[in-house]
This record gives structure tokens, C-alpha cells and sequence, in this order.
């Protein structure tokens, strides 16, 4: 088959499928005697899985390392597994480290509007302030400041299950006490992690294991 039909087979276009060529991904087709591409039922094939883990966003050294194993492996997807496992953990890591820094410009953003912020001898002090979430290797502590409403209760069972394996201390705080004056809490529930705000309200549990369970390291 031709380089059209091939398109049109994978729902793939054209210049995606040279684009796979140069990148050596898809290999070298054989020549009609007129000189046109010609492909076979193997290239549709491999041009199905190339854009298969195209939309996982895999990287191209991924996807040529992917394409290396099937080529050459008994067991592919065992390797394969160990691979995408590896590619996993890296966008683990990716999405803590952007929670970390919607967190920080939030709190920023939160500092500047509520006017805390020490503009003086500064440029801007939104972009100057010191860093929110310094990076540490000790364990968390939480603390759920509560009023005894439903909504603290539930704050908190969602709180202790996010980090129920992490090791975090968590610490239940009326939101009338002296910690909570000494914190400027204002309102009920509210979740402190380190000495810094993360969240007012109920999480879902989503939220609550990317605010509290990730881990900072030095590094």
C-alpha cells in the first residue's frame, strides 16, 4: 500500500508518518518499481502503536526504547512494563512538583490580595516573597483546625485517610484556641501542613493526598 492508504488506515497523516520515518521509528519502506513507498499490514501495525504511546505522551526516547523491546523481545510487554513503570514515576514526580507550585502562588496570590504582603524595598513583592514550602526531609505535621461542625468532622476523616500510610502527625485543633489566634485562622476547617496553610474547607481525596501526602526531599 501506499503512504495514502497507510494514513488512511491509521487515521495517521502523511507528514506524521515521514515524521516516524526520520526519527527512525518506523522503518525504511520498499520501493515500487515506479518509486513510490510501499507498506505492508506490519507497518500499520507499528504506525498504531507509535501513535498509541504518542497519546500516552511518551517521549520519543521512550517510544524508540518501547519499539527496541518489541522489536527484539520474547516477553515485550514484560519489558515494556518495566519501562512504563519508570515513565510512571516521572510524571509522579512531575505532578507533586506542580502541586508545590500551584500551592505557593496561590498562597501568594492569597498574601498579596489579603494585603500581608511587605511590599517595601521591593520590585514586586508577589515575585520576591520568600519561598512558601521550603524543602524538608523530617516528617509532616498537619493540623485540622475545627469548630465541631459537620464539615470540620468530615474535613478531618478525609485528612487522616489521604496520609493514613505516609507517617504524618496529625493534630486536631479547636479553631478558638491559641494556636489557631497565633495562626490568624479565620476559618473552620482549615488545614495547616508545616506551619503553612495548604486548604480552607473539605478536601476531596484527591486534593487532600496531593496537598498532604507527597514527600519533599533535599535535593
Amino acid at each position: 500500500m501506499k503512504i495514502g492508504e497507510l494514513s488512511h488506515r491509521t487515521g495517521i497523516s502523511v507528514s506524521a508518518i515521514r515524521f516516524y520515518e526520520r526519527q527512525g521509528l518506523l522503518g525504511e519502506p520498499e520501493r515500487s518499481e515506479s518509486g513510490y513507498r510501499s507498506y505492508g499490514e506490519s507497518d500499520v501495525q507499528r504506525v498504531l502503536l507509535i501513535a498509541s504511546a504518542k497519546r500516552l505522551r511518551f517521549p520519543l526516547k521512550t517510544i524508540r526504547l518501547c519499539l527496541e523491546v518489541v522489536d527484539g523481545g520474547e516477553e515485550p510487554c514484560k519489558e515494556v512494563a518495566a519501562i512504563v513503570r519508570k515513565r510512571l514515576a516521572q510524571i509522579e514526580s512531575e505532578v507533586a512538583e506542580w502541586n508545590r507550585l500551584r500551592m505557593a502562588l496561590r498562597q501568594r496570590l492569597q498574601a498579596y490580595e489579603s494585603g500581608s504582603l511587605d511590599a517595601e524595598n521591593t520590585l514586586c513583592a508577589i515575585l520576591e516573597a520568600s519561598p512558601i514550602f521550603p524543602k524538608e526531609n523530617t516528617m509532616s505535621t498537619i493540623e485540622v483546625f475545627t469548630a465541631g461542625c459537620t464539615n470540620c468532622d468530615e474535613a478531618v476523616r478525609v485528612v487522616q485517610e489521604a496520609v493514613s500510610t505516609c507517617g504524618c502527625e496529625i493534630r486536631v485543633l479547636p479553631a478558638d484556641g491559641p494556636e489557631a489566634k497565633s495562626r490568624g485562622v479565620a476559618l473552620a476547617p482549615c488545614i495547616w501542613k508545616n506551619g503553612e496553610r495548604v486548604f480552607c474547607g473539605v478536601p476531596s481525596r484527591a486534593e487532600a493526598i496531593a496537598l498532604l501526602r507527597e514527600e519533599r526531599v533535599n535535593g
